[in-house]
């Protein structure tokens, strides 16, 4: 997930791209732009952001860095990581700054923990929309990664070792250990400290990491995430610690650093060769200061000593990992918050604030404490009591999965889910329970102006869901058909209650959300596929799923287990949908930050002759492109595809006519070239032989006669050729050898294809004729009229100058 200061102007920065003329979005490299913008808090609506980790590190602090302040710079202003800070003054902007800051660390938090249940879907929307779009860490974010941040010991010396030019860590720890989060703070202090420029570097389509790809600025700092071996394959080759001193070598002369994430078992076996001292000692994170940063970023009026002094609270943070702590910490805040309101509510109560229950403090630390073992005592009295009706046990259901649905919208849901469970019940007139006398039931609060229903109790929403799941495993499937078309209706109901976009696009989150997370808890990826099966015929809620599971793939807690299904949805047969969500999330980050993995799952899924799959893979391939390291086995990959013989065809006519009708302007006064007909070659660009193009076009050429993709890539290269006649060898020998298949019948039918398509781009006689492309057309006819019979010697097309043999 991502998140920035809401609030902040955007801060996103150009990566060098090339100039696909069709507007294929795609990063070749990691370049920075110089343009920055001011850094002051604006509007609610602007977000900016970057993968945020699903974990924090923390530990016993080394030596004090220069104080963290609210905005971000060094020296005064109020501490966020010192308990007791006032955060009271006089000055607007300074207090805007702040409410900013502590609104981002809890956006952090929330997607920290892929819980979206307490954000607007506006907001949500615009958070999953923008994901991963950062080729450079924004300030915002560094800000709000330094304002939570509690170091662990050795910090401080890791952070000396990293401020030296050319320095390289590796950070080899289990993915959910705070690995990322720790290196994104060492980022953040060396933004702060040196204004160096920090962002992610992706690793490639090869198993070894292509020096080449090391940006060329000066005072940068670089993290690179190893990806993982999977499948019985390594991802990363064994002599990559060797490597690592050229890599220290050019970073030395550039002023710059790189920070490596991997696994203790895959640093151990990719180390061989490596330069000494590479992995700075770090303590483990130290739960209670984990949560005392959290907290007092959050909320500064917090009484944090009072909460993290308590034995029983301290019971429950210790050994806990990161993402565990962040759990707690937000058990904590809502247990705070339903303790104020109920001050308010209760101030003349004095029954309920004695010498051991100040203003209810101890049940406010019991119930953070219960909810840890999700609510199991509390809700199986709830659900035993006497006199409990089914209707009332599906409203409560309900009303945790719809978390800040409208109360009129449960309601109904509650009816259809009663059905579902083949326990009808009529909510017409007033025989049944009414609302308000199932909020009481369900001991919920009912928001005044809005009618939504809000629990008290911290955690009691997803308690409620566990506990259904594991007290009726027979209701588990006619619920998870029931949860995915939850958001599926719009507009007005019977009940006069409207149901926006917007709150589609809520729910759809909270059911998504919900589905990824238990799927990751569990293991078991049962409600998500259900969920993906029954969104694919509504273009919101199928953008909504494909966004929640982009995201989970970069969490740092889910990303493995979500690696996992990817591949084997990939192969799914039974359910198109699998494959094909797997592909379009190959076609955004996914596809650009682990190429190849994502070149993996696209082989599998290749072999869907499913429309949907297919239309999928025209864009995950011209992701994969951009990436020049994954060229050439993207390509043999299509030619592979592409053979007469394959049981990939029509995966493979389709990935090559995307890259057929891909340009970019590299022709001769920026005139745009298919990208398969560059003359001039960079360092690793592949240049496809003409012999393997052929074998595209022959695929190409026996698509459907609907199929518009063969005409445009045919008008695309003739075009080029007529542009630049150096080119016109290559693409004539391309298209002549599309028609020499074993087969006679079968060359008839391409060459009959091919004419008809030269007809289409230059027809003659023709008013408006141009005699160059006439005389072209007439050519390249009479040289597939030779071949036919065979009358005169076999045509040798002159050898295609390319700009390496000149």
């Amino acid at each position: 997930m991502e998140s920035a200061l809401p609030g902040e102007p955007d801060e996103r920065v150009n990566s060098a791209r090339p100039s696909y003329t069709d507007g294929a979005s795609a990063v070749e490299g990691q370049r920075w732009s110089t343009d920055r913008t001011t850094e002051e808090a604006g509007t609610e609506g602007e977000r900016t952001g970057l993968p945020v980790p699903g974990s924090v590190g923390s530990g016993a602090p080394g030596p004090v860095p220069p104080p963290r302040t609210v905005d971000g710079d060094e020296g005064g202003g109020g501490r966020l990581d010192e308990p007791g800070s006032s955060f009271e003054t006089d000055e607007p902007m300074v207090r805007e700054a702040r409410r900013v800051l502590r609104a981002a660390v809890a956006d952090l938090r929330q997607e920290a923990l892929f819980n979206f249940g307490e954000m607007n879907a506006v907001k949500l929307t615009a958070v999953l929309g923008q994901l991963l779009e950062h080729s450079e860490l924004p300030r915002p974010y560094l800000k709000t990664v330094r304002a939570v941040f509690a170091e662990p010991d050795g910090y401080q010396k890791a952070y000396d070792r990293l401020a030296n030019p050319g320095a390289v860590l590796v950070l080899p720890r289990e993915p959910g250990a705070g690995r990322t989060f720790t290196a994104h703070a060492l980022l953040a202090d060396l933004h702060f400290r040196t204004g160096a420029r920090v962002g992610p570097l992706a690793f490639g389509g090869t198993n070894r990491f292509p020096v080449r790809r090391l940006p060329t600025e000066e005072n940068a700092a670089y993290l690179l995430d190893l990806p993982t071996d999977e499948d019985g394959n390594l991802a990363v080759a064994d002599d990559f610690g060797a490597t690592l001193h050229h890599i220290q070598r050019l970073l030395e002369k550039r002023s710059s650093r790189l920070i490596v994430l991997t696994t203790p078992e895959q640093w151990q076996r990719i180390q061989t060769g490596a330069p000494d001292d590479l992995v700075p000692d770090l303590g483990r994170p130290d739960p209670v200061k984990v949560a005392r940063t959290w907290l007092t970023a959050e909320a500064p009026d917090l009484d944090t000593s009072l909460w993290l002094s308590d034995s029983r609270i301290q019971g429950i943070l210790d050994g806990q990992a990161p993402s565990d702590v962040l759990q707690i910490v937000a058990l904590i805040l809502k247990a705070e918050a339903s303790r104020s309101a109920s001050r308010l509510e209760n101030a003349t109560d004095e029954g309920k604030h004695t010498a051991d229950n100040p203003s209810g403090f101890t049940d406010s630390v019991l119930s953070v404490v219960k909810a840890r073992t999700n609510w199991r005592r509390e809700l199986l009295d709830w659900h035993s009591k006497p006199g409990r009706t089914n209707f009332e046990r599906n409203f409560l259901l309900v009303a945790a999965l719809l978390r800040n649905a409208a109360v009129a919208h449960v309601y109904v849901k509650t009816a259809e889910l009663c059905k579902a469970f083949n326990t009808s019940v009529s909510l017409r007139g007033q025989e049944a329970p009414g609302v308000l006398e199932l909020v009481d039931k369900i001991e919920a609060d009912l928001h005044p102006v809005r009618d939504t229903l809000e629990f008290g109790r911290p955690g009691w929403d997803d308690a409620v869901l566990s506990y259904f799941w594991i007290d009726r495993p027979a209701a588990r499937k006619a619920f998870l058909g029931w949860m995915a078309q939850a958001p599926a209706i719009t507009g007005t109901n019977e009940f006069l209650e409207s149901f926006t976009r917007e709150e589609r696009l809520l729910l759809a989150n909270r059911v998504g959300a919900f589905a990824v997370r238990w799927a990751a808890r569990h293991r078991k990826a049962d409600p998500l596929e259900k969920i993906i099966s029954a969104w694919q015929r509504d273009s919101d809620l199928w953008k909504a799923a494909i966004d929640l599971v982009s995201a989970a793939a970069f969490h740092p807690t889910m990303a493995r287990f979500v690696h996992e299904l990817l591949l084997r949805w990939s192969k799914s047969k039974e359910d198109a949908a699998l494959p094909r969500l797997t592909v379009e999330v190959c076609a955004g980050e996914f596809g650009r930050r682990h190429t190849t993995k994502a070149m993996v799952r696209l082989k599998h899924a290749a072999a869907s002759d499913d429309p949907a799959v297919q239309k999928s893979l025209y864009a995950a391939v011209r992701t994969i492109w951009a990436d020049s390291t994954a060229r050439e086995s993207l390509f043999d990959a299509i030619k592979t595809w592409c053979a007469p013989d394959s049981d990939r065809l029509v995966s493979g006519r389709r990935c090559f006519a995307a890259l057929a009708t891909l340009t970019a302007g590299h022709g001769d006064a920026g005139v745009s070239v298919p990208v398969l007909l560059h003359n001039i070659a960079t360092d690793g660009e592949l240049l496809p032989p003409p012999e393997s193009l052929s074998i595209g076009w022959g695929a190409l050429l026996s698509s459907p006669a609907d199929d518009p993709e063969p005409a445009a890539a045919l008008a695309l290269w003739m075009d080029a050729a007529r542009q630049d006649k150096d080119l016109q060898p290559l693409v004539f020998g391309a298209l002549r050898g599309a028609l020499s298949p074993a087969d006679p019948e079968q060359a008839r039918e391409l060459r009959n294809r091919l004419n008809d398509l030269l007809y289409a781009w230059q027809p003659f006689p023709a008013v408006d004729a141009d005699p160059i492309r006439v005389q072209m057309r007439h050519e390249l006819t009479d040289l597939l009229f030779h071949d036919r019979s065979r009358s005169v010697a076999k045509f040798h097309p002159r050898a295609v100058r390319r700009a390496e043999d000149e």
